[in-house]
């Protein structure tokens, strides 16, 4: 029960509510009083407050029975957002209205575009999707391979060496006049899996993503842990060394166990079907299994990355198993479905303008 929490009520009920209308609209009052369990008097006045402020619109009533015929209510799917998720080489871009449902994809290449910085790379593409945005753009969100701060401060992206130590959030927002949002491409794919895959089953996940880079996401009681500046999950950060001398610093953004992992994929790659390296480097995986898995306690341990083959997760379990009790060993699963990085930036983006849109008392749109 939650006790002297009148405004956080009223919030958590206005999210209900409408979820409810996304999901299952058009829907009358008494549906969504009805399919929510919420009582009728709450459902008038959330429905009233997400009717002024944007959220959804009035579609016509219903043409059932005899006298007065109930208004309907469904999404406003006029606000749209522009989702830019960055892929080796360029971004894959998606409009995206209220509800999640994707109006429109493509694929930029950076070297193709013939651009001279990634960020009029970046621009560009922006510019050209809001031309094919039908209504409003409600928000800008863009995920980058590197920390992320809260100030929205790029670190550590040795892959886009341009935006290190730069506010790509403040210049975008400057340029377009939008809400923009800048996230870590992994703990993206973090809250995307977890949205999509386990929630309602597990509370607690660490996701680890060892591909051209080596970083991870963390969910613990159902919420994406970001930590100090949003420096929780750089996994590629731990230590496994014995001397802690400057030479052992992180190099061009990447620390020790990171460094130690692409060597490892560099050599399995020159080297294929060398079980050695494979088993040198699942015992690295493992190694950071057990450091973060000792530290946070996850329920699942989700891996995207190369050369994981068919008897990876077997390997792995018997690796960690001695380092866990019985009753806490993380169960192990392989993802390599990366669109689960569309739904955790459509998630945030969503979070975030419900956000400033409490702040503002109806959305901003533009």
């Amino acid at each position: 029960m939650i006790v002297g929490k009148p405004q956080l009520l009223k919030n958590l009920n206005s999210d209900i509510v409408r979820d409810f209308i996304y999901r299952e609209g058009p829907v009358s009052k008494p549906e969504i009083a009805v399919g929510t369990a919420l009582s009728l008097p709450t459902v008038k006045k959330r429905v009233d407050l997400l009717l002024r402020e944007g959220w959804i619109r009035e579609t016509g009533r219903s043409g059932e029975g005899v006298g007065r015929k109930a208004v309907k209510y469904e999404a406003d799917r006029s606000h749209n957002m522009i989702l830019l998720l960055y892929k080796r080489g360029g971004f894959w871009a998606y409009l995206v209205d209220l509800t999640g449902t994707i109006c429109h994809e493509r694929q930029y290449s950076y070297e193709e575009s013939g651009a001279g910085s990634y960020l009029e790379f970046l621009c560009g593409c922006i510019r050209e999707l809001m031309e094919r945005v039908p209504g409003t753009v409600l928000s800008i969100g863009v995920t980058v391979p590197g920390v992320v701060r809260s100030s929205g401060l790029i670190k550590h992206i040795p892959e886009i060496p341009e935006w290190e130590k730069y506010n790509l959030q403040e210049e975008l927002q400057r340029r377009f006049g939008v809400d923009v949002l800048v996230e870590n491409d992994t703990r993206m794919m973090t809250l995307g899996y977890y949205e999509t895959r386990l929630r309602g089953k597990y509370s607690d996940l660490v996701y680890i993503f060892a591909e051209n880079a080596l970083s991870a996401g963390v969910v613990i009681g159902g919420r994406l842990h970001r930590g100090l500046d949003n420096f929780a999950g750089e996994l590629g950060f731990l230590i496994f060394h014995e001397n802690l001398s400057r030479s052992n610093q992180p190099v061009n953004g990447r620390g020790d166990f990171e460094t130690s992992v692409m060597e490892l994929q560099e050599l399995i790659g020159s080297h294929p079907g060398d079980q050695k390296l494979l088993e040198r480097y699942y015992d690295l995986l493992a190694k950071g299994i057990v450091t973060v898995g000792c530290a946070t306690a996850p329920e699942i341990v989700v891996i995207q990355g190369k050369y994981l083959g068919s008897d990876v997760l077997r390997y792995i379990t018997e690796r960690i198993r001695p380092y866990f009790p019985k009753d806490v060993l993380p169960e192990l699963r392989i993802n390599q479905d990366t669109s689960c990085t569309v739904q955790g930036m459509i998630q945030e983006c969503v979070r975030h303008s419900i956000e400033k849109s409490a702040k503002l008392g109806g959305l901003a749109i533009h």
